[in-house]
């Protein structure tokens, strides 16, 4: 049985055929954090994971470090390059990933710790929540607060549907600024702002929705990790297509306190992401032999089919040793030499700031 329909798969091709230069905007020659036009060109990769076509840059601004898109997605092409990645065709990978992840997310819901009650928070809402993933471990910790999700995808009905998410909220930040104001105790971002077209604005409607004493939580990727060189395109932090923006820690708790957030606590080699070692070897895998099912590729010869499956009957049997190399060896080293690929912050919305 295909995984997709003829005409899911003619739908893609037509698509391709009209070719992928009209899903960007144009370059732009200044930062979009800072406005400094000493811009250098920092990564020129291809989406190495899924395989839809296109190109991709990563510029960096030398003035404040901030590193972006450009030319960045327009609308149409962040439909076309996030469609069938967390939903549909992708759907059971990117759950099965999340799903072996349940040791992230015990550390991201004991950030408050010592900030509320033995109980812990009454609301929660994760926003970028996909399936709820992180929710439904953290209750685990904090069984007595209640978890909701907020995101854009189908996920979010999985999600509500497992028990995992108690309200959901379809749709993006500021579609639901009333129905979430001065709601919540806790509102977290984890590696959801590196997603958005102006990690700012949704900065913005974090300091709306927080009342004075609630807390915001956010976990984005590192870009100045050693481990970015050293990995080069094939660095899974860079994700691209999907981040457009890599927020600095200096610039974040800049902007944060611009908005009368006062961070309360600060995790870098907390914040670490074991990985590059597999991940490195799951793109190099895909780029050589992609899903020979990807309705957005030409169709499959058979040889294409066998070397296929003949690539993923041997490959499996190295995950174990490169995850063991990842967690034992390369994570302790990158987290004691300043290479943690992550952080994050802990900030509370203050009156006397804002």
């Amino acid at each position: 049985m295909p995984l997709v329909s003829e005409a899911e798969r003619a739908r893609y091709q037509q698509e391709v055929a009209l070719g992928w230069s009209r899903f960007f905007e144009p370059r732009v020659s200044t930062c979009p954090w800072c406005g400094s036009g000493d811009l250098k060109r920092r990564l020129r990769t291809t989406d190495i994971l899924q395989r839809k076509p296109g190109l991709f840059y990563l510029d960096r601004c030398v003035t404040c470090g901030h590193v972006f898109q450009n030319p960045r997605l327009n609308f149409e092409g962040l439909e076309f390059y996030y469609r069938d990645f967390y939903d549909g065709f992708g759907r059971e990978f990117i759950d099965m990933v999340f799903s072996s992840q349940g040791w992230l997310y015990e550390p991201r819901a004991r950030v408050v710790e010592g900030f509320f009650g033995p109980e812990g928070p009454k609301n929660w809402l994760d926003v970028g929540t996909g399936y709820g993933h992180f929710a439904n471990d953290a209750r685990k910790i904090w069984p007595n607060t209640t978890f909701d999700g907020l995101d854009m995808g189908s996920s979010l009905l999985e999600g509500k549907a497992r028990g995992w998410l108690d309200t959901i909220y379809p749709g993006e930040f500021g579609d639901h600024i009333e129905a979430i104001k001065h709601r919540y105790d806790v509102i977290s971002m984890h590696h959801y702002l590196e997603h958005v077209r102006d990690p700012r604005a949704d900065l913005d409607i974090a300091a709306e929705v927080l009342a004075d004493g609630q807390y915001l939580s956010i976990e984005v990727p590192d870009v100045t990790s050693w481990l970015g060189r050293v990995f080069g395109r094939w660095w899974a932090p860079w994700y691209q297509p999907q981040h457009q923006h890599m927020v600095t820690l200096p610039n974040l708790l800049a902007a944060l306190r611009e908005r009368g957030f006062t961070p309360v606590r600060v995790q870098h080699r907390e914040a670490h992401i074991p990985g590059e070692l597999t991940c490195a070897f799951i793109f190099g895998l895909t780029h050589i032999s992609p899903n020979p099912d990807s309705p957005w590729l030409p169709e499959a010869t058979p040889a294409q089919r066998k070397l296929h499956a003949q690539i993923w009957k041997v490959a499996p049997k190295a995950f174990m040793p490169l995850y063991r190399a990842d967690m034992k060896v390369l994570g302790p080293l990158a987290q004691r030499f300043g290479g943690s690929n992550a952080f994050r912050v802990l900030s509370r919305r203050d009156a006397a700031n804002g």
